[in-house]
This record gives C-alpha cells, sequence and structure tokens, in this order.
C-alpha cells in the first residue's frame, strides 16, 4: 500500500481508520489503491464493521477482485452508518445505475449500458489500460481507445462477471453478442440528413469478417463524415440495428492497407495505439484524428 503503508496486517487498524476519516482526501486516494491492490483476506476479515471506513476500504477490495454485489452490500452497511461518505455514495450510485429500468426498450437500455461500461474501465483497477494505451498514442485519441480497451482486453466479460447479476437476460445475450463484434475499418459511401452509409473498408468484407454495407441512423456521425472517410470502429448492435456507441478513429485514405494489415489477425491495441502517433505519409496531407466526444 504505498499510499498509506500503515494498513497492512499487524497494524493498529483503528488508528488508521481513524486518521482516514479525518481526511476525504486520503480516505478517496487509499479507497482506489485497495480497489487495485485487494486487501489480503485476513486483513480485510480484521477490519471493524462498526466503522464506515472500514466497510468501505472491504467493499474496495471485494470489488478490485470481481465481486461487485457483495462489494454493493459493504457500501450499503456504510452509508448505513454515514450517510455523507462520498466515496460510498458514489460507488452505490454506479450500482444502482446497473439496474436498468425494465420500461425502456432494449436500445435505450443498451445505450446505458455501454455507459456502465466505460464507468467500469475507468475505475481504479482498470483505467491503467487506457493510459497505457493514450502513452504509446496520442491524447486526443484517449476516448476511441478508451472503446478500443473495453474489447480487446474484454472488459466487457469482467463486468459481466462481476455485475451480470443485475442485469436482465436480454442484456446478458446483447453484451454477448458485442464480445463477438469484431474491430473493422468502414468507408464512408455517403450521408443524408441522419442517416450514414458505410462499406467494410477493404471493399470485400474484410478487416474482421462479415462485410457489405450498412446504413445507420446517428446523432453525430453524419455531421462529422464525408464520403471517402475511413472510419476505425466496431458497430454493435442495440437490439433494433448496428449502431455506433464508442468513439470512431479517422483513418487517413492513403493508409488504408497499413490499418487493414493489423486487423487481419489478432487484434493488438499497442499495435492500433502506435498507428495514430505515426505521422501519415508526408504526400496524403492528412494526420490521424478521432471524432469528437459523443
Amino acid at each position: 500500500m504505498s499510499e498509506f503503508p500503515s494498513l497492512s496486517e499487524g497494524a493498529d487498524l483503528s488508528e488508521v481508520i481513524a486518521s482516514l476519516s479525518r481526511s476525504a482526501e486520503v480516505l478517496a486516494r487509499v479507497a482506489d489503491e485497495v480497489e487495485r491492490e485487494p486487501l489480503p483476506p485476513g486483513l480485510v476479515k480484521a477490519l471493524p464493521r462498526t466503522e464506515p471506513v472500514a466497510l468501505l476500504l472491504a467493499a474496495r477490495s471485494a470489488e478490485g477482485e470481481g465481486r461487485s454485489f457483495e462489494a454493493a452490500g459493504l457500501v450499503e452497511e456504510a452509508l448505513s452508518l454515514d450517510a455523507g461518505l462520498e466515496p460510498a455514495r458514489r460507488d452505490a450510485e454506479e450500482y444502482a445505475a446497473c439496474r436498468t429500468d425494465p420500461g425502456q426498450e432494449l436500445p435505450a437500455r443498451a445505450a446505458h449500458l455501454f455507459r456502465r461500461l466505460t464507468a467500469y474501465l475507468y475505475r481504479p483497477a482498470r483505467r491503467h489500460l487506457v493510459g497505457d494505451l493514450v502513452a504509446r498514442s496520442v491524447r486526443v485519441a484517449e476516448h476511441a481507445l478508451a472503446d478500443l480497451a473495453l474489447f480487446e482486453y474484454d472488459v466487457v466479460g469482467e463486468f459481466l462477471d462481476a455485475r451480470g447479476e443485475w442485469l436482465r437476460e436480454d442484456e446478458v445475450a446483447l453484451l454477448e453478442s458485442w464480445r463477438r463484434t469484431p474491430l473493422r475499418l468502414w468507408e464512408v459511401l455517403g450521408v443524408a440528413g441522419r442517416e450514414i452509409t458505410l462499406s467494410d473498408g477493404d471493399g470485400d468484407g474484410g478487416g474482421g469478417g462479415g462485410g457489405g454495407e450498412v446504413t445507420l441512423t446517428d446523432e453525430l456521425l453524419p455531421e462529422q463524415a464525408l464520403p471517402g472517410d475511413l472510419m476505425l470502429t466496431r458497430l454493435l448492435h442495440d437490439g433494433a440495428g448496428p449502431r455506433v456507441f464508442g468513439h470512431p478513429f479517422k483513418v487517413d485514405p492513403a493508409r488504408r492497407d497499413e490499418m487493414l494489415a493489423l486487423l487481419a489477425g489478432p487484434v493488438d491495441p499497442f499495435a492500433i495505439a502506435a498507428f495514430f502517433r505515426r505521422p501519415a505519409p508526408p504526400a496524403s496531407g492528412g494526420s490521424p484524428t478521432t471524432a469528437p466526444p459523443r
């Protein structure tokens, strides 16, 4: 525990908990570190369950080990003792948000679930996945790199394992289908109003399998794209049709073959990230970008 070295087996836990209770800033840092590096079972067992801070640390340790359901129960206990414990309040809100509105149609719940996935990715235990990719790429690409990390590191699978108990059957099936959806290079064929027509970028169904033309309705893409543009993205089904939930990379047409070569086998997230760090050939006059945040 680099943030608070005395939080270890054999420490005076009552003194440690008292110290953490006096500083919201230190508590937030320590709670994040506990989630990144869960506590030993013996230490978790020794935490005083009558102290809200101790319950929060036990919850973060459980969350870090993928036991969100247990963590949610501990957070609820902590808030029953201290309703103003801010890290616990935020965690409780995130857990509650996993329980979707049964009155909503699946497409609306699908959009909500994608936001929940992104929040899960940015929790302390796995936000480094995005940071490692950004370090090999460009900062402006962070949103697109987050989408890449979600799927290529199977954070979606982790989310299902940790929080699947809160999801409905059709939501679980949808997320499982997302896990099987490949990353592809798409060419913009046409834009009309809120509709955009895409074609698999290699022209013959490559870049991950499938292929053909797809027309979808989107609030932002038609305003950002022109025929001939190339977008690296994952078209996910929302229960009614294909949809772009994430943030596409824009690929210079002069580098089409280079990108298709990266997609020809298993996708290497670091190679994709590095692609956007390297400058485009001078003749193209282009530069690697991503679409603005959605």
